[in-house]
């Protein structure tokens, strides 16, 4: 007797012009329609990044953080826009020690990570606006008003509530309730939101405060919000809270605008936008042949876990904010230390436990600090990227941190504030430890990847450390074994951040039994899950001549399409 099952899989989409890929289909139908009126990249990346802001309140928002590579065709320049978050000024480990006393001596039931992740101390300083902003003046050929106005239309008429919103709402309630702003914004009746039924008709989040607040800062740009009456209301918030954010933090941020220096793996070159622990990664897998070994194989599965393993070790251990301490960047980056790493990876047996190397011999500095970073736990982000008819490509991933960020909303602004402190590592003494105007651990490759001179594609993603799988894993299937990019998206995926491994439940039971045997422990993830899965990734690349096939997953609610 034979049975029919379900295969979640999308069709080709391969087109001359300007295309977008994103985590939300309008946000993907917005960027498409700034290109199809002449925008370039840029524009329709930022136009799409403000929608989803608005249709995507649980992944992004203004009160986030993110990372943009772009790629300029003319002068062949690729920038960087860092606008991660910054600790605020009074932030320092040893307040997190004592706030945390103070929580478990009110006989709250607090973690080592709770007063990080969720409430006030959980806020840093948000970078998502002046990303965009600089991003606008620098690089775009529209007005900023003209990009935002579609964000600001749809939150004049409400944010639909869809499965993942309302999943994300259930999966917080409880902790949404401790906030009486969020709770009315995001809660019915104390109750999470409700997906559209055959028997209940569609929710709709009021979002008219968001709307005014957008439309300030297309009239008047980033400075509403960093240093005017929203900064004034968001630190009142935080003031009247026991947060640290205050106004001066917020008027004294600074988007980081950088030239990225360019790594190759097998003749293909690419950007990251500062991760180093793809760098790494690729380095290390440089020195097998994944390509004879089959897409599917146990053996190449094993050799990428044992390199992704080795890369989040030696970051967690030696990487840093470069601009408050030394750390072997260079090192870390280098061939000669990935050389090194990969000859103490076996073709057949996982490690007992991975330990980090020391990069410094291959650096140019001197100093070597000491101490590991601290896990932190997995976050939501979205992911956006872009290319049209010149050859231009953007791409970005900008965030919240967790779903829904720290839940503070700030009062009649429609502002919900990430949670990106969460990154830091809250003990005194460490290399990640907070401190002011630090950056935490950067670690989620935002890729653009080129042959020659010309930009070949872009690979972004979301989930937490999980990015690194949402964008390692596709390429590896196009570069090693010639997929197209639907399909390397698409492909079954492995994660491992040096201990136990996370892999894709569509993996062959053969194959992961085979890893088992091999030694390693391992969690099985089904990609559709609304928690994450593996990541989310949304790509575009090049398919013949200048065409670019684009690629979103079938199972989260990407979408991708073409001007």
């Amino acid at each position: 007797m034979r049975t029919s099952h379900v295969s979640l899989t999308r069709s080709r989409l391969v087109a001359s012009g300007g295309v977008v890929a994103c985590g939300h289909p309008l946000a993907a139908e917005i960027g498409c329609r700034v290109l199809i009126d002449g925008g370039n990249a840029v524009d329709a990346v930022i136009a799409a990044a403000f929608a989803s802001f608005v249709v995507e309140p649980a992944q992004c928002g203004i009160g986030g953080h993110g990372r943009m590579s772009i790629h300029l065709a003319r002068s062949g320049r690729t920038i960087g826009i860092d606008h991660f978050i910054r600790a605020p000024s009074q932030a320092t480990p040893e307040m997190y020690q004592a706030a945390l006393a103070k929580w478990r001596g009110a006989g709250r039931d607090g973690s080592d990570g709770l007063i990080n992740t969720t409430g006030h101390l959980a806020v840093g300083v948000p970078g998502a606006i002046a990303g965009l902003c600089v991003a606008q003046k620098r690089f775009a050929t529209r007005s900023l008003a003209a990009l935002m106005t579609p964000a600001i239309d749809i939150a004049r008429s409400g944010i639909t509530v869809d499965q993942r919103m309302a999943a994300q709402t259930a999966q917080r309630a409880a902790e949404i309730r401790l906030y009486p702003e969020a709770a009315a914004h995001l809660l019915r009746d104390g109750l999470p939101l409700r997906p559209p039924s055959w028997h209940a008709g569609v929710q709709r989040i009021d979002a008219s405060a968001l709307a005014a607040t957008l439309q300030q800062i297309a009239r008047h740009g980033a400075r509403a919000f960093y240093d005017g009456k929203l900064a004034a209301a968001i630190a009142q918030e935080m003031q009247a809270n026991h947060g640290l954010l205050t106004a001066a933090d917020l008027a004294a941020y600074r988007p980081h605008v950088f030239e990225q220096p360019r790594f190759q793996y097998r003749g293909t070159s690419y950007v990251t936008c500062g991760d180093l622990i793809a760098t790494e990664a690729l380095n290390i897998l440089e020195h097998f042949d994944l390509a004879a070994l089959g897409p599917a194989s146990a053996q190449r599965y094993h050799l990428i876990a044992e390199a992704m393993g080795q890369a989040f070790v030696d970051n967690f251990t030696h990487a840093g904010d470069p601009a408050h301490l030394a750390a072997p960047l260079d090192g870390l980056a280098s061939k000669r230390y990935a050389a090194s790493q990969a000859a103490r990876i076996t073709h057949d047996r996982a490690r007992d436990r991975i330990t980090p190397g020391d990069p410094w011999p291959e650096q140019r500095r001197s100093t070597a600090p000491e101490g590991a970073i601290a896990l932190p736990p997995l976050a939501g982000t979205t992911q956006i990227c872009a290319a049209d008819r010149e050859g231009n490509v953007a791409a970005l991933i900008t965030s919240l941190g967790s779903a829904f960020g720290s839940l503070v909303m700030v009062p009649e602004t429609g502002i919900m504030l990430g949670n990106a402190m969460q990154w830091f590592d809250p003990r005194p003494g460490k290399l990640n430890s907070v401190g002011p105007g630090r950056m935490p651990l950067y670690a989620a490759p935002v890729l653009i990847a080129f042959d020659g001179a010309r930009a070949l594609g872009a690979i972004v993603g979301s989930g937490g450390y999980r990015i690194q799988a949402a964008v390692l894993n596709p390429l590896l299937a196009i570069v090693d074994h010639g997929m197209t990019a639907q399909a390397a998206v698409e492909h079954p995926r492995i994660h491992g951040e040096g201990a136990s491994i996370d892999i894709d439940s569509r993996v062959a039971p053969a194959t992961r039994a085979a890893l088992q045997a091999m030694g390693h422990a391992m969690r099985i993830l089904d990609p559709s899950d609304l928690g994450g899965g593996l990541g989310r990734c949304s790509m575009l690349w090049r398919a013949d001549g200048d065409e670019w096939e684009t690629a979103a997953e079938p199972w989260s609610g990407g979408a991708a399409g073409h001007d």
